[in-house]
């Protein structure tokens, strides 16, 4: 406790008197010296009111961010820092049917391979050659970007793909599943450039279905990025910078050999050399979609016999110890 007399000589005075009074300093307690007048003790704010107070400290002003009672913006439910751990919970993908249960499946290729690897070329062949619709997974996200881009998310996403990382995993899966359901009545269906992991394989095996078929091509590190300078050159899209190609192909060293392995053990995949002219692949593609999912028709002889665990610079993915730069081997 502290007191600050007006007059401290007298009011040291006043206390010895007290003392002699109480008859010693063996009588003196702690508030013998305590004054028993009650006083009421100023006010921190300066004597405003507490509604003139937060008046001053809060303005009347529009200018002023927040108001004390006032609802905050809500925090945005969107994190894009991954694809594995992203949280979507602003757009959680609803549990529907993608094709008609009481309608025949339609037949489903997956067509993967690195950035490069002629991947849409090959996809579009197979869907003229036996008339299933063709889809392009990066095309579907580049014309998303195109026509929401006041979006934030999608603002964000076209960030990510420009960097050259893969896009968000369940906003690709509910794009694919959203043109899956504009499709009418096919025969089957041609996806190019999905899945890129394992992650994304599982997410469209258990939200849309188990393909029939996965087309793997295999092409050299080296031919991969000549086929990039060209194209940018040829289309200027914006994930064919230097910075964002360079980070397609350590993604896809990254996640090719896992996802083969993964399709191998459900005896899914079928590997080709896209290393050649393109009508030489697609033909051994197309003698592998004959005999894979129409065993019944009549195919010619001379399917490939490539094996199908082939992948381009899988020392690069798993280290070796040993140099296989650029050289295409078997896992």
């Amino acid at each position: 406790m502290c007191s600050k007399p007006e007059d401290p000589v007298e009011y040291l005075e006043s206390c010895l008197q007290k003392v002699k009074e109480l008859g010693g300093c063996d009588k003196v307690k702690w508030d013998t010296f305590v004054s028993q007048e009650k006083k009421t003790l100023p006010p921190l704010n300066g004597g405003q009111s507490r509604r003139s107070f937060l008046r001053n400290v809060m303005p009347e002003n529009s200018n002023f961010p927040y108001r004390r009672y006032d609802r905050l913006p809500p925090i945005h439910q969107f994190s894009i820092e991954s694809d594995t751990d992203l949280s979507e919970t602003a757009e959680l993908i609803e549990e529907y049917e993608v094709f008609d249960p009481t309608r025949p499946r339609p037949k489903i290729i997956l067509v993967i391979g690195g950035p490069g690897s002629g991947k849409g070329t090959q996809s579009l062949k197979i869907a003229e050659r036996y008339g299933f619709q063709y889809i392009s997974v990066g095309e579907l996200l580049r014309k998303k970007i195109h026509s929401t881009s006041s979006n934030r998310k999608w603002s964000l996403i076209a960030k990510i793909i420009t960097t050259g990382e893969l896009a968000p995993q369940e906003t690709t899966i509910t794009e694919i599943k959203q043109k899956l359901m504009q499709i009418p009545d096919e025969e089957g269906i041609v996806i190019d450039g999905f899945p890129r992991d394992v992650a994304q394989a599982l997410s469209f095996e258990d939200q849309i279905c188990t393909p029939d078929l996965v087309v793997f091509l295999a092409c050299a590190n080296q031919r991969l990025k000549e086929r990039l300078l060209k194209r940018a050159e040829q289309q200027g899209r914006p994930d064919d910078n230097v910075k964002a190609t360079q980070r397609r192909l350590m993604n896809f060293k990254q996640n090719a050999a896992p996802l083969v392995k993964y399709f191998q053990e459900k005896g899914l995949i079928m590997t080709f050399d896209a290393d050649r002219d393109e009508d030489e692949v697609f033909y051994d593609i197309s003698m592998a979609v004959d005999n894979k999912l129409f065993p019944n028709k009549e195919a010619a002889a001379g399917s490939s016999d490539l094996d199908p665990s082939m992948i381009l610079d899988t020392g690069e993915i798993i280290d070796t110890g040993s140099d296989y730069e650029d050289q295409v081997i078997k896992i």
